[in-house]
């Protein structure tokens, strides 16, 4: 099935294709599944996908500007260097997904399914991340400067590295995360102090 500019599918099937160095722009899917397609070094601008089935999906060194994934499934996939720009994620799920060199700026990823996946050196500065379950991830050396992390689950999570400075921290499990070597601000130590016991001031 041939893809146009700026048309809508609903509930259609692009398994296996092959659309790699393409640009999709204005397009909306809803319930459709890209299961093994090949996205490779293709670019998407202002598309919507919404609860479509992205596993085994080849996103290679692929770029998506403002770009929405809302409740898509992205299991096996390989997003090997893909670059979302101020896209939203919300609800997206990555089961087993190769996520090494992702670049994420700015954009909404909250409540997405992030857990036990290599998530190392990833720069999520100002990303918001509200109730992201990032459980038991790598995330040795990652930048959450300015993040929005209210509710992340972290626990067993690899952190060490990482950068929590400035970030939103409120509801998540500190006493249960090994803070050793992570970089944080003056009013997260006092939060850190008070998850505790300590009484401050």
């Amino acid at each position: 099935m041939e893809i146009v500019n700026g048309k809508e599918y609903t509930n259609c099937n692009f398994d296996n294709m092959y659309l790699d160095m393409r640009e999709i722009n204005n397009c909306r899917f809803i319930g459709c599944t890209f299961h093994s397609t090949h996205f490779e070094e293709s670019i998407t601008n202002r598309c919507e996908f919404t609860e479509c089935d992205f596993r085994g999906v080849r996103f290679n060194v692929s770029i998506h500007n403002t770009s929405a994934f809302t409740n898509c499934r992205f299991s096996y996939a390989d997003l090997f260097s893909a670059r979302f720009v101020e896209c939203k994620m919300t609800g997206s799920t990555f089961e087993e997904a190769n996520m090494i060199g992702v670049e994420v700026s700015y954009g909404n990823w909250s409540y997405t399914n992030l857990r036990l996946n290599n998530l190392k050196g990833i720069d999520f500065s100002y990303v918001k991340l509200t109730r992201a379950d990032l459980y038991g991830c790598d995330l040795e050396n990652v930048k959450f400067y300015g993040a929005d992390l209210s509710y992340a689950n972290l626990v067993q999570a690899k952190i060490k590295g990482a950068d929590l400075r400035n970030s939103k921290i409120d509801g998540i499990d500190l006493v249960n995360i090994d803070l050793k070597g992570v970089r944080i601000d003056i009013p997260q130590s006092i939060m850190v102090a008070q998850a505790y016991g300590a009484i401050v001031g």
